[in-house]
């Protein structure tokens, strides 16, 4: 386990200037290997942007590799208890990110713990065959509060580990993966898990199509019921597929779409989902928004108020970001 010492952002010159309109200078996208967070806006195009649907903008950063190799980020919790951020990478790590908000906006992060997921035989996950994990969902075992674990998603090993410590050794879950979903490909495995209801909701990584569902909510030992998850229609022609979810206390599911091709770059998409079915188009996000390799998506409550973060799978490649991004979820049609 790694720990890294009190970091701050806050600049108010920056942040005067963000709001007069001004451009944001970016760091050069191929220098990642720094220690310098840098705000973004919505929008580069317009910096003074703060609305996509029914999202309200509260700040974004852009996180290099910070000196432990920050990458590869395709999870994201909101951890109440202790008022910090759990995300997964790629290559079987986790990392807590311990915001830092001003007027409640993201301006920056006071500190960032790492540390290595470990196999059923307590020794560290390695290699991209049996260590990309990919989805986390937090698991209730008993009345207490304290009494949870973790679950996560694989993919390639096509499996999901449960945790009762993110620092202890893991155990499989009877969960077959392709059983359950049919053919899967090797990295377009399991990447959401999130509560649904009594059950929990599990998503693959492609698009519903008639006769074969894209995600299942289930009881363990229980009923399974195919699910459709379907982006807006935009990122839905794009190629939108689920990377992440996380619920609400009263049930409310929010799914992240992301797309990418060559001709159109990047797409992402927020669908909100009742445990009735219902459907809420919460935002959709394209050029000209800032937008990457979105794979992570957070929910957080607090004083009756909705927040979602959202973070970027930079796949660790100099030409793409880690970005975390934070929003109020505002009335429909405010």
């Amino acid at each position: 386990m790694i720990s890294l010492s009190r970091i701050v952002l806050w600049a108010p010159l920056l942040l005067a200037a963000l709001l007069a309109g001004a451009y944001i200078t970016m760091h050069d996208p191929t220098a990642r290997d720094g220690t310098e967070l840098s705000q973004v806006p919505l929008s580069e195009e317009d910096p003074s942007l703060d609305r996509v649907g029914d999202l309200k903008y509260m700040g974004g950063l852009d996180i290099p590799r910070m000196g432990q190799n920050i990458g590869g980020l395709s999870a994201l919790r909101w951890d109440a208890d202790s008022g910090r951020l759990l995300a997964l990478t790629d290559d079987a790590r986790f990392v807590w990110i311990t915001p830092e908000d001003r007027a409640e906006r993201l301006v920056g992060i006071v500190d960032l713990e790492v540390g290595t997921l470990l196999g059923t035989d307590g020794e560290p996950l390695t290699g991209k065959q049996q260590g990309d994990s990919e989805s986390l969902n937090r698991l209730l075992r008993g009345s207490q509060p304290s009494d949870f674990g973790w679950n996560v998603g694989f993919e390639r090993d096509h499996r999901i580990l449960f945790y009762e410590s993110l620092y202890g050794p893991a155990k499989r879950v009877e969960f077959d993966v392709e059983a359950e979903f049919g053919p899967v490909d090797e990295n377009k495995g399991l990447e959401t898990l999130t509560k649904f209801g009594t059950g929990f909701l599990a998503c693959v990584e492609r698009q519903a199509a008639e006769g074969r569902a894209n995600c299942r909510t289930m009881v363990f030992g229980g009923k399974r019921v195919d699910f459709a998850a379907e982006p807006p229609k935009r990122v839905q022609e794009l190629g939108g597929v689920p990377t992440d979810a996380d619920s609400l206390t009263d049930g409310t599911t929010f799914i992240l779409f992301r797309s990418y091709s060559p001709s159109q770059g990047n797409a992402a998409a927020i669908v909100a989902y009742a445990l009735d079915g219902t459907r809420r188009e919460i935002a959709t996000f394209l050029p000209p928004l800032t937008l990457d390799n979105f794979e992570g998506l957070a929910v957080r409550e607090e004083g009756g108020r909705t927040f979602l973060y959202i973070v970027s799978d930079d796949n660790f490649s100099g030409s793409q970001r880690t970005l975390l991004m934070k929003f109020e979820v505002l009335p429909e049609n405010q």
